[in-house]
């Protein structure tokens, strides 16, 4: 009887398959019926559609109508073949209180809009077939908002047409593109021309292709916005373009005059740009870490490491972490090249990293090797809160630096000229401990000017830049952070040239150590009788030679002595070579300050 249960849960598990099975080509096969049975009164109601009777264009408030008629109706300017290449602008939000799309004023529930007279920022990139004389180009695109806080507000879905004839071009724009988009872009044409001419391009480019679009009822309906854009003459392969926005079911207004046009580059000028900054970058990149290994090389000694600041060496591991975020989201940028050469800086901007933490490290064990130890006593867990912690700091200053650079608000730029003026602190806590130690003699000048140039090419692109790859506007407080930074440059290069501690007040500089002080009396009773009997009779020995130590005056100059802040004695050129080696006493292990 054993078998019996097993063949019943095997004839049961195949009739479920089976049932589930003619259960889904059931419902396939309805879905698809509907699909046809949509497409057959799609294709009905688009070929019936007329200016008349369906253009939502004559439903618009009165402005705005009226400022879109003048857009096509003006003379017409010097056209360019294609639009396709990258905008941006910003300009103030205007309600026009004349539209009844939203019930009594109030959005519904997920739709976004800006606050009226804020200013948004819009980004759009655009696709567009070559125009033909006499007749309008299928556009397609992608536009993204933001307020005036640089907080995110839409992407929006572009479709629409570009008549080169007279340079103008009328786009859709929704968060996601259904089989209703086509139709919406035809009946916000401006012109019962431009609607037939409209109607006979979409006729064409979706026949067939219908189905692949999602259903209406499958989009999230939002705030849809109509373009109306007229290009004028523009130097080289630049774009400037006046420009009236609107949604009519979130009744948001952005109008881009001719004093401030929407202002575009060709694809060809973007990816040239992209290109010479990645260049460019990846050289600077490789000149940071040829940098870094000759200051390395020269600090090789406990000695050396103890005069380097660890807290320095961890700013700039910062900072190359920033630089591999950031150039890694860049090299998604449009093109193979810039994709490539976006990667490449990336990767650089790792190996950079990578070498400063082996060196952080080295300088680490040397100033805190108690923290050393119970790391690497905690295993992989403490090395994992490491890496966690490090990266929380990334995420968290990479979405400030995100949300706030794209904005003219006084207050979001102070918020992010304070994140980059700490960032760029990173040369403060070398000045700190040179003045605690007393000289600067370790950090080679190259290195201190080559790193200091270097880490200040990105910000100072991107926010001084007016016309850099990535559109974003030039802050006057750029010139702030590089005056600082040069600031704590030129106090490192005087510390190296008039001591550590040269612009500190005489009475107000901490005690130097004397290590040619008269030396201490033997600790035992015993040596210290026999010193007191004869004074030819060396008290002390030197720990490191093991020879007898004579005191000056008694038998050699003062420098053939050394006394060190634990009171330990040794000679003079002992401990000079032991301390070009390692700061510390030799017999207690107290840390000694540099002579």
């Amino acid at each position: 009887m054993s078998w019996a249960p097993k063949h019943f849960y095997i004839a049961l598990v195949v009739t479920l398959y089976l049932l589930f099975a003619l259960g889904m080509r059931w419902i396939l096969a309805d879905a698809a019926a509907d699909r046809d049975d949509f497409e057959q009164a799609w294709w009905l109601s688009f070929r019936q559609m007329t200016f008349a009777r369906n253009s939502t264009f004559s439903a618009l408030p009165d402005s705005v109508r009226r400022s879109a008629e003048a857009l096509f109706a003006a003379p017409p300017a010097a056209a360019h073949e294609t639009i396709s290449g990258q905008y941006h602008g910003q300009w103030p939000v205007a309600y026009t209180g004349q539209t009844t799309a939203y019930w009594n004023g109030t959005l519904p529930e997920g739709y976004l809009r800006p606050a009226n007279s804020s200013n948004v920022a819009l980004e759009m990139s655009l696709d567009a077939d070559p125009a033909v004389r006499g007749s309008a180009s299928l556009v397609s695109g992608t536009a993204q908002l933001r307020n005036g806080v640089g907080t995110y507000l839409t992407t929006l879905d572009l479709q629409g047409l570009y008549w080169g004839d007279n340079g103008t071009a009328m786009l859709f724009g929704v968060p996601e593109i259904s089989a209703q988009t086509a139709m919406d872009v035809v009946r916000a044409m401006p012109s019962r021309h431009a609607f037939e001419q409209a109607q006979a391009a979409y006729s064409q480019t979706l026949d067939g292709q219908l189905l692949s679009y999602k259903l209406p009822e499958e989009v999230k309906d939002s705030c849809s916005y109509q373009m109306y854009l007229r290009f004028g003459a523009a130097p080289g392969e630049q774009y400037r373009a006046q420009m009236i926005m609107f949604a009519p079911n979130c009744d948001v207004l952005l109008a881009a005059p001719s004093t401030q046009p929407v202002a575009g580059v060709t694809d060809a000028v973007f990816r040239q740009k992209g290109t010479r900054y990645f260049r460019t970058a990846l050289a600077l990149v490789l000149v940071q870490v040829v940098l870094l290994l000759q200051q390395s090389r020269r600090t090789k000694t406990h000695a050396g490491l103890s005069m380097i600041s660890h807290y320095m060496l961890l700013g700039q591991v910062v900072i190359d972490g920033f630089g591999f975020h950031l150039h890694l989201i860049g090299s998604m940028s449009s093109g193979l090249i810039n994709m490539v050469l976006g990667f490449v800086t990336a990767v650089a901007y790792l190996f950079s990293m990578s070498f400063n933490i082996r060196y952080l490290m080295g300088v680490w064990r040397v100033h805190r090797p108690d923290s050393i130890e119970a790391l690497v006593s905690q295993g992989r867990d403490g090395i994992l809160k490491l890496y966690l912690r490090f990266y929380a700091v990334m995420a968290v200053g990479l979405y400030i630096i995100y949300e706030f650079s794209n904005t003219r608000e006084m207050s979001s730029q102070y918020l992010l000229a304070a994140i980059l003026a700490a960032i760029y602190s990173y040369w403060l806590p070398q000045i700190y401990l040179n003045v605690q130690r007393g000289v600067n003699r370790h950090l080679r000048v190259d290195y201190i000017i080559g790193i200091t140039a270097t880490r200040l090419f990105v910000p100072a692109y991107f926010l001084a830049c007016p016309d850099n790859a990535a559109f974003i506007r030039p802050s006057p407080l750029i010139w702030y952070l590089v005056a600082y930074n040069l600031a704590q440059a030129a106090v490192l290069v005087l510390q190296r040239l008039l001591g550590g501690r040269f612009f500190i007040p005489p009475p107000l500089r901490p005690a130097e150590h004397d290590y040619c002080a008269v030396p201490p009396p033997p600790a035992d009773e015993e040596s210290r009788i026999d010193a007191e009997q004869d004074a030819s009779d060396p008290a002390h020995t030197c720990s490191i030679c093991l020879m007898p130590v004579v005191a000056a005056p008694l038998a050699e100059p003062a420098a053939a002595h050394a006394v060190t802040p634990c009171l330990h004695v040794y000679h003079g050129e002992c401990l000079a070579s032991w301390m070009e080696i390692k700061l510390e006493c030799p017999v207690c292990r107290t840390p000694l300050p540099p002579t």
